[in-house]
């Protein structure tokens, strides 16, 4: 590594990735910092990003009202959001697509979620692909440097324009000081970091499982704080909700197979609580995985309630629900084998019983013999009274064997810690910039949400990693413009 630098990236995913792009056309001597051994961090699995009047979105003949965007996300957010932000980010989304393509980044199509606008640009292969195959090479070619498996341990404010960041590899413990007039946190967020968790201004009854790359324990949040940041909580976390709950499986391993990806999180199958109460529209969940995630982490637990028909449906006839554009197939072959493996090797997500009565026994819910009569008397009905759900969805529990999947509620990243201006400088305890400090991505996009993550506008946080990354740096050069002029 050189020893000064115009900026400094610390984290290399999505959004920090967006930065030095942005950082490399404008010619900024850039170094990127990341601690894992690898880049791209949760940016990897992003499917793709929000963007309003698109070259894409008009060859699809979708319109957008972009006014209807943003009154979406402020009434959302109950307006905790920052409006100028949003309109700002808004009016930029369109551009941030050509962009994206610009170097090196392809798209398979534009899409929606459940009953959101179409606003999602999904990539080829994933953000792996718009990473590997489209940023990261171009700024390689370009000369910016990135440096794997070192850390910035701390950062201190040795003058009114430089930062000194004291860097550690990992490899063998030796350390360096790097000098820099711009400092851009993308670490990722807090989401696996329980400490910070537990701060947050929300409890949650049903633990978070953490769907990302696990690199997210809130080094950018630290860095800033130990600066004079102004912490920023909302409890914002990306929650999806349902998603198979075993301690000794990695969440995101649970998350690729057919019954974590496919069933407990997208099939209108019937919920209960830990009383074998059902507690929400099982359909609507399926629509809108934020409120999904929200109505799990309000119970202490939570079970999906199969039988041996549904599975069979599942596996040999057709899934319940579509799930394009993600899913195009119309059976799940290989659900029926895949639990009955997870009930050989004893998974502890998976309860199986010969009854209701017995599977009532063995997850201690009181109530879930009388929740499963009323369910199929409203089936036999073709109405469902008590929650809503579209009679097509409804089908009876009624053949054993009987399983009950215990779930938690699935989370990608964080929405909060710190707070920022619409040129994502960090602000201090006073609400005013502290002068080269910036955050983006989920470090930076406390201003962006309330509580929750409106899935209504699907892709809006990765495209948020994009603007925030390229909106820095725009703010960055024209500081140094201005300060050579000053010079001069």
């Amino acid at each position: 590594m050189n020893n000064e630098y115009d900026v400094v990236i610390v984290g290399a995913g999505l959004a920090g990735f967006s930065a030095a792009v942005e950082a490399a056309d404008s010619g900024l001597k850039t170094l990127v910092l990341e601690k894992g051994k690898t880049t791209g961090g949760s940016g990897n699995y992003v499917e793709g990003v929000f963007a309003a009047d698109s070259s894409l979105q008009k060859k699809q003949n979708i319109s957008i009202d972009k006014n209807k965007v943003l009154k979406e996300e402020m009434n959302y957010s109950h307006y905790q959001a920052n409006h100028d932000m949003w309109k700002k980010y808004i009016k930029e989304s369109a551009e941030n697509i050509s962009w994206l393509q610009k170097h090196g980044v392809k798209f398979s199509e534009v899409a929606s979620l459940g009953t959101g606008l179409d606003t999602w640009h999904l990539f080829e292969g994933l953000g792996y692909n718009a990473i590997h195959m489209g940023l990261e090479p171009y700024i390689k070619v370009k000369g910016i440097e990135i440096k794997t498996q070192v850390k910035a341990e701390s950062v201190y404010k040795i003058s009114n324009q430089d930062f000194e960041i004291k860097v550690v590899n990992s490899k063998d413990n030796s350390t360096e000081k790097v000098l820099t007039r711009n400092l851009i946190l993308a670490t990722g967020g807090y989401l696996n970091n329980e400490k910070l968790l537990k701060e947050t201004t929300f409890t949650e009854k049903n633990k978070i499982l953490p769907m990302n790359s696990g690199k997210s324990t809130g080094d950018g949040l630290k860095i800033a704080w130990s600066l004079g940041a102004q912490k920023y909580f909302t409890g914002m976390k990306m929650r999806f909700g349902a998603q198979l709950k075993d301690e000794n499986i990695p969440p995101y391993k649970l998350w690729e197979s057919n019954l974590g990806g496919l069933v407990v999180s997208a099939q209108p199958c019937l919920w209960v609580n830990e009383q074998g109460d059902r507690f929400i529209d099982e359909n609507h969940a399926v629509d809108d995985w934020s409120c999904q995630g929200n109505a799990i982490n309000r119970q202490d637990k939570v079970f999906v309630i199969l039988d041996q028909k549904l599975i069979d449906y599942l596996t040999d006839t057709s899934i319940i629900k579509d799930m394009h554009p993600f899913y195009k197939a119309t059976t799940i072959p290989n659900l029926r084998k895949e639990i009955d493996d997870y009930v050989n090797n004893k998974n502890e997500f998976i309860n199986v019983a010969n009854s209701i009565k017995d599977l009532q026994n063995i997850i201690n819910t009181p109530h879930l013999i009388k929740t499963v009569n009323r369910y199929n008397q409203l089936v036999k009905q073709k109405k469902d009274f008590d929650f809503g759900k579209p009679k097509k969805y409804m089908i009876s529990i009624d053949s054993g064997p009987f399983y009950a999947i215990e779930v938690g509620c699935g989370a990608y990243t964080t929405g909060d810690g710190l707070k920022v201006n619409i040129d994502n400088q960090v602000l201090d305890q006073e609400g005013k910039k502290i002068k080269g400090l910036y955050a983006i991505g989920s470090d930076g996009s406390g201003i962006m949400y309330g509580d929750t993550y409106a899935v209504e506008v699907p892709g809006s946080h990765a495209g948020y990693c994009v603007f925030s990354g390229r909106n820095a740096i725009i703010s960055i050069k024209k500081s140094l413009i201005k300060i050579v002029t000053n010079e001069n």
